[in-house]
């Protein structure tokens, strides 16, 4: 009887570190949305008009953002590299000040790359999940946290920096 509770919960455990030890190295639209969707955020996918490839349109906490999916194969299309990306009004012309401003956050974020739009007198930060090789699903989840921080970071440096200028 020992044994086969011993066996019992070997067998448990082994099935939730398999389970959890499950890794990605590409995700199809569905997973994609159930991703995010289990993250919390309110999540549309779309797809995009010339390469068919899912594209996320997500709102959380009042900013709004995209995931575009890449280097796509198969049916349905599965993709290995996410780009998240948003894109914030200037309000006014780009300026000088704002090509400093977005060297700054590059040069002090680890995470996230920030870049301006002049014609169309935006700025935005993007954030690549690379899931070639294969990844597991608690890494994709903390990326997406990350991404939520690279945001905040985004814009408490260039809503410090507009209040210096």
């Amino acid at each position: 009887m020992g044994r086969m509770c011993v066996a019992a919960i070997l067998a448990a455990v082994l099935s939730v570190s398999t389970a959890s030890a499950q890794t990605k190295s590409a995700v199809t639209a569905a997973e994609l949305e159930a991703i995010l969707t289990g993250a919390g955020l309110a999540v549309q996918v779309i797809e995009d008009a010339s390469t068919r490839a899912p594209v996320a349109h997500v709102q959380a906490g009042g900013v709004q953002y995209w995931v575009r999916a890449l280097d796509c194969a198969g049916a349905p299309k599965a993709c290995s590299t996410l780009v998240f990306f948003a894109n914030f009004e200037l309000g006014r012309a780009a300026a000088a000040g704002d090509y400093e401003t977005i060297n700054r956050f590059n040069d002090s974020q680890v995470f996230g790359r920030a870049y301006l739009i002049p014609g169309r007198n935006q700025v935005g930060v993007d954030y690549v999940i690379e899931l070639d090789g294969g990844v597991s699903m608690d890494n994709i989840t903390k990326n997406i946290s990350r991404w939520a921080d690279v945001i905040n970071a985004f814009i408490g440096h260039f809503s410090n920096a507009a209040g210096v200028s």
